[in-house]
C-alpha cells in the first residue's frame, strides 16, 4: 500500500514541513537528548528514526545533533522507511537541504537491520500503528537500543477526538465507498493510553510515559487544508475519482468542518499521544 503513496507524500513534503516541525518538538522533548548526550560522555549519539516518510522528524533531529544550537549535542541520524521510493526521495531532500549528519536506510521496523544495543535513541512519528505486527516493531526498537536509551512514538488518539480524520472517514465513505477500515489503515491502534503503555512494557521498556497534546492550527477558511492528509492516505482512490467527485469531496469536507471556522479561519484541533520509554 505505502509503495503506491510515496509520490503523494513527496508532493506535499516541503509544504507540510513547517507544521510538522511545530508538533515534532513534543516527540523530541520525550527523547531527552541532552541527558543522553551527557550519558554518552563525549561519544556522538546515534539516533534512529523509524517510518521517516519524507524526512520529519529525522531532519529536525539531525539539525539538533549538528551542534548548531546546542554545542553539547553531536551525533548522527539514521532515517529509515520500508518503502525504497520514500527513502530515495528523503535522501534527495536531505542532500538539497545540506544535512550532512544523516543517512538513509530502507528498513522494516519489524525486522531492523541493525545490531543489538547500537542506538542511543529511536523516534517514530505516526508510523508504528501501520505495522503488520506493531508489538514486534516495539520489541525490535528495544533490541537495537543501548541500555539507558530512549524511544518515543507519536500516535493518534481516537478518531472522535480528531475531527479532520472523522470528516475524511465519513465523506470518503459516502462519496467513494472507502474509509480508513476499507483502505486497511489502522490509525488508532494505540489510541488507548493504558493499552499503549502495557504494550511498551511488554516490549521491555521501563519508565513508560504517555503525554497527550491537542494543538489547533489557524488556517484561512477557503484553504482546502485536508488535501495533504487525504492524498497521503487515499492517493490511489482519489486518482481514480472523477474531477466532479473530487470537487464534491472538497465541498462536503468544508461543510462538515464548517463548525470549526472562527473569524474567517479554520481552527481544527488535532490530538495525539507521545508514548516514551527507556531500555533498562
Amino acid at each position: 500500500m505505502w509503495h503506491q503513496l510515496s509520490s503523494d507524500w513527496l508532493n506535499w513534503a516541503d509544504q507540510l514541513a513547517p507544521a510538522a516541525q511545530k508538533i515534532n518538538r513534543h516527540l523530541i522533548d520525550a527523547l531527552d537528548l541532552p541527558v543522553l548526550a551527557r550519558a554518552a560522555d563525549g561519544r556522538q549519539l546515534v539516533m534512529l528514526d523509524l517510518a521517516s516518510g519524507v524526512g520529519e522528524p529525522a531532519f529536525g533531529i539531525a539539525r539538533m545533533l549538528a551542534g548548531e544550537d546546542e554545542p553539547a549535542l553531536h551525533g548522527h541520524v539514521i532515517a529509515s522507511d520500508i518503502v525504497p521510493g520514500m527513502c530515495a526521495g528523503l535522501a534527495e531532500r536531505a542532500g538539497a537541504e545540506g544535512i550532512g549528519n544523516l543517512s538513509v536506510v530502507a528498513a522494516d521496523m519489524e525486522k531492523l537491520p541493525f545490531g543489538a544495543g547500537t542506538m542511543d535513541a529511536i523516534s517514530c512519528r505516526f508510523g508504528v500503528m501501520f505495522c503488520h505486527d506493531p508489538d514486534a516493531a516495539l520489541g525490535e526498537a528495544n533490541r537495537v537500543l543501548r541500555t539507558g536509551g530512549r524511544a518515543a512514538f507519536m500516535l493518534w488518539v481516537p478518531m472522535v477526538d480528531n475531527p479532520l480524520f472523522a470528516a475524511m472517514d465519513g465523506v470518503l465513505g459516502n462519496m467513494l465507498g472507502t474509509g480508513f477500515a476499507d483502505a486497511g489503515l489502522d490509525l488508532f491502534g494505540f489510541a488507548d493510553p493504558a493499552l499503549a503503555t502495557a504494550r511498551m512494557a511488554r516490549a521491555g521498556f521501563g519508565d513508560v510515559t504517555v503525554t497527550t497534546h491537542n494543538p489547533a492550527g489557524r488556517i484561512p477558511e477557503r484553504a482546502a487544508f485536508w488535501k495533504p492528509q487525504m492524498e497521503m492516505l487515499f492517493g490511489p482512490q482519489l486518482r481514480a475519482a472523477t474531477d466532479a467527485e473530487r470537487g464534491a469531496i472538497d465541498t462536503a469536507m468544508f461543510e462538515v468542518l464548517r463548525p470549526y471556522v472562527t473569524d474567517g479561519y479554520f481552527q481544527v484541533p488535532i490530538c495525539f499521544h507521545v508514548l516514551a520509554g527507556v531500555k533498562g
